[in-house]
C-alpha cells in the first residue's frame, strides 16, 4: 500500500479539513504490531497492547519480548499511555516542515515499516490521525493509527522515540513560529513584482540647421548714359 495517499491527510489538516474526515480513516489502522529486539521478532495484536496499557495485562508474547529486552514492564506501559496535547492543524504544519520531517524520520527508525522505507511518512500520517481524534497523541494511539496493516517497533529505541515526540510537543510553539516565518519569507520572495514600463528613449535634441543665406545677386551692368541734347 503506497503511503502517498496518507500524506494527503496531513495536507488536508494543514488546510483546515474537518475532524470528521480523520475519524472516518479508522479502516487504515494497523492490525498487528511486531515488537523487535535485535534479531528477535514477536507479533502481537493491537488489542493486547491496549489491554497492557490499560491495566498491565501481559500476554506470553509480550512477556517474552519484555524479558529479552530487559525493559521494565511498568516503564514500557508508561511509554504506551503517555499522552501529549497537540492541536492537529499546528502539528501538521510542524511535522511537514523541514525540521519536523527530520525529527519524525528519526522517530521512524524505531516505529517503522517492514522494509524500513517511507517510515517517516507513515509516522507523520499516524501522528496527525491520532491528534485528530481528541487533540492528544500517545504512542499507543500512533501505533493504532499507523496507516499500514503492520507496524514494527524497536523496543530498545522506544525511550528515545518517546523523548523525541515529547520534544516536538515542548518546542511546538517555537517550531510553528519558525515555520510561519519561513512561509512568510517564501511568499514575499515569490510575490510577483509590479510590471515596470520601460522608459521611452529620449532622442537627443538637435538644433535645426541654420537657413542658408541666399547668394548675393550680381550687380546690374552699367547702362550707357544717353547724352542730353544741348549740352554738347
Amino acid at each position: 500500500m503506497k503511503l502517498t495517499k496518507f500524506v494527503s491527510i496531513g495536507s488536508a489538516l494543514l488546510l483546515g479539513a474537518s475532524a470528521s474526515i480523520l475519524s472516518s480513516s479508522t479502516a487504515l489502522a494497523a492490525e498487528k504490531i511486531v515488537l523487535t529486539f535485535g534479531p528477535i521478532r514477536q507479533a502481537i495484536n493491537v488489542s493486547d497492547l491496549e489491554d497492557f496499557a490499560k491495566d498491565g495485562t501481559t500476554t506470553p508474547t509480550l512477556q517474552q519480548i519484555i524479558r529479552f529486552s530487559k525493559m521494565d514492564a511498568q516503564m514500557l506501559r508508561g511509554f504506551m499511555g503517555l499522552e501529549i496535547g497537540l492541536k492537529p492543524a499546528n502539528l501538521a504544519r510542524v511535522v511537514y516542515s523541514t525540521p519536523g520531517e527530520k525529527i519524525t524520520d528519526q522517530i521512524g527508525q524505531a516505529i517503522r515499516t517492514q522494509r524500513r522505507t517511507e517510515s517517516g511518512k507513515a509516522l507523520r500520517a499516524a501522528m496527525i490521525l491520532a491528534a485528530g481524534d481528541d487533540g492528544k497523541v500517545s504512542l499507543l494511539e500512533i501505533l493504532k493509527k499507523y496507516p499500514l496493516n503492520e507496524v514494527y517497533v524497536d523496543v530498545a529505541s522506544l525511550r528515545t522515540a518517546v523523548g523525541k515526540v515529547q520534544s516536538i510537543a515542548g518546542t511546538l510553539q517555537s517550531l510553528l513560529q519558525d515555520v510561519m516565518r519561513s512561509t512568510t519569507r517564501t511568499t514575499e520572495t515569490t510575490r510577483p513584482e509590479s510590471p515596470i514600463e520601460p522608459r521611452r528613449s529620449v532622442q537627443p535634441t538637435t538644433p535645426p540647421p541654420a537657413p542658408r543665406r541666399a547668394a548675393p545677386l550680381p550687380a546690374p551692368a552699367p547702362q550707357p548714359v544717353t547724352p542730353v541734347r544741348g549740352l554738347w
